[in-house]
């Protein structure tokens, strides 16, 4: 897990949407979606439950997305 990821996730979270946040991102869809499996297969849960309406945060996510967030404002 990188820093990267982390603000990747979060992002994810905020947009609700991997195309809204690939944008945001300013990176391809397909390497944001991409980077999101590989973060959780490292960290052994899942983050996001997908459907066609978008990424909603599992329990596990939304424990995830707040020490993420907690790190990357200590880092800005």
């Amino acid at each position: 897990m990188n820093i990267l990821q982390m603000k990747y996730a979060v992002e994810v979270a905020r947009a609700g949407s991997l195309n809204k946040a690939a944008q945001t991102l300013l990176i391809a869809q397909p390497n944001l979606s991409r980077s999101i499996k590989e973060l959780e297969g490292e960290l052994g849960i899942t983050i996001f439950d997908r459907s066609s309406k978008g990424m909603k945060l599992t329990l596990e996510g939304e424990e995830f997305i707040g020490y993420a967030q907690n790190i990357l404002r200590q880092i800005k």
